[in-house]
């Protein structure tokens, strides 16, 4: 019984202690992960290798309803080396180490409407695009009227989380002004708008109809004689046949 108890004794001891050794290096696991994570994000570069163009990745064509096979709808659009992002669905950030682009390199972020299969991943990707690139200014995210509400809800819910970033990983990986999201609404009222048109690329808003839902949008994206209409979700309308005309590709 004495030899029964000393080795009882024993084996909690040592447990304590494995326990004790695993809490220690807990923080460096943990953050060594995040660092690699980030520095193969960072490493990523598919858009080296494309040539200079219009090109469209879609990163999440599923619907509100769970599929372990399809992310929730995103597509990235990328006009010689700027990348764009519309719409964040469910898990969709997760796929940009598989298609090789750094979620780092995102200039802005366009949404087409505010249904929860369409936002629910906007909190992550902003917070990937943050830490991906080091970003001293929030993610711009276009959208039409009520995409201030949108952001200004992300952006409380992860205020938290943006404080520990910086605190863990440093201002250098997460510079506290780079955080969450800026809105960048425009009218919705109005057929179509254009919202960047700097000589070499334009992108321009369009009313889709999506009925009931209110306001819903469509983009499109022209670059050096190419050109790609995006609608999101809607019915067929004169809109988009118009907002389409001379396109090279309708998503």
């Amino acid at each position: 019984m004495r030899i029964l108890k000393w080795v009882i004794i024993a084996i909690v001891a040592i447990g304590a202690a494995l326990f004790a050794v695993a809490n220690l290096f807990k923080a460096q696991i943990g953050e060594r992960i995040f660092a690699t994570t980030v520095e193969r994000a960072i490493s990523t570069n598919l858009i080296a290798d494309l040539p200079d163009g219009l090109h469209v990745i879609l990163l999440g064509t599923g619907s509100p309803l769970g599929d372990p096979s399809r992310m929730g709808p995103s597509t990235i659009v990328i006009a010689g080396s700027r990348v764009f992002v519309i719409d964040a669905g469910s898990g969709s950030p997760r796929n940009f180490g598989q298609v090789g682009i750094s979620p780092g390199a995102i200039e802005a972020v366009f949404l087409t409407h505010f249904h929860s299969d369409h936002i629910d991943s906007l909190g992550e990707l902003m917070l990937q695009r943050w830490v991906g690139g080091g970003h001293t200014a929030p993610l711009p995210v276009y959208g039409p009227q009520g995409v201030e509400q949108v952001i200004e809800g992300f952006n409380l819910s992860y205020r938290q989380d943006h404080f520990y970033r910086t605190a863990h990983h440093g201002a250098d990986v997460a510079p506290p002004t780079g955080a969450g999201g800026e809105a960048m609404p425009f009218r919705s009222t109005a057929p179509s708008e254009t919202l960047i048109d700097d000589g070499e690329l334009k992108v321009m808003a369009f009313r889709v109809d999506h009925s009931p839902v209110e306001p819903a949008v469509g983009y499109r994206f022209d670059y050096k004689g190419r050109s790609v209409t995006l609608t999101g979700d809607t019915a067929r309308s004169p809109a988009i046949a118009q907002a389409a005309k001379g396109s090279d590709l309708l998503v």
